[in-house]
């Protein structure tokens, strides 16, 4: 998903998938690791807020879907519809530039092991306080308060019904590095000042 200009970035006008990290626009580094994952297909849904990154992705030969920009369900929803998907689909926000193909492939199947059609990835909360990230959004289950990470598979068979979901709570410190605002860049580019030379993908 790649449909978010990113007003609160304050970035000058660069769309928030295209802000640069290690020298890679944020995308990029999603890209990767879809690709060196089980993941089948991979396709970015834009938006027309996103001019440039549909570009960016049509000139990388990336397949890529303009979506009509209604917001981050809604775009999923049509874009499934439009690809006429079906079956588990993977949801992924290409502001996760620290995510991994190991974890996503452990996302996977941890969905196969699953009764429900879907599955939500969520940190827990006293996790982000722990690591000093003040999350933007929580909701409450099982007694418990999550953060959800912009991770979750549906199943595009059957988008317009109401689908039971298998919550994955997990403590994962690439998933605290989504980038919305300045402050989460600048806490990024710290953290990987922080690790030395070793590659963040």
């Amino acid at each position: 998903m790649a449909g978010g200009k990113g007003e609160r970035l304050g970035s000058g006008g660069v769309e928030k998938p295209l802000l640069e990290f290690r020298g890679r626009p944020l995308i990029e580094h999603v890209l990767a690791a879809l690709t060196k994952s089980q993941i089948e297909r991979v396709v970015t849904v834009t938006s027309p807020r996103t001019p440039c990154t549909t570009r960016w992705a049509r000139e990388a030969r990336i397949q890529v879907v303009k979506a009509p920009g209604q917001g981050y369900i809604q775009d999923y929803r049509w874009a499934s519809k439009r690809l006429c998907l079906h079956g588990p689909v993977l949801i992924i926000a290409a502001d996760l530039p620290l995510i991994d193909y190991r974890l996503i492939d452990q996302i996977i199947e941890r969905r196969a092991k699953a009764e429900s059609p879907a599955l939500g990835v969520y940190l827990p909360y006293e996790f982000c306080l722990e690591a000093n990230v003040p999350p933007d959004l929580t909701f409450a289950a099982d007694a418990k308060l999550l953060v959800p990470t912009g991770i979750n598979i549906v199943d595009a068979s059957h988008l317009d019904q109401l689908q039971h979901e298998t919550t994955f709570i997990i403590r994962e410190e690439s998933l605290l590095y989504n980038i919305n605002r300045r402050s989460d860049l600048t806490r990024l580019i710290r953290r990987a000042s922080a690790v030395g030379g070793r590659e963040l993908e």
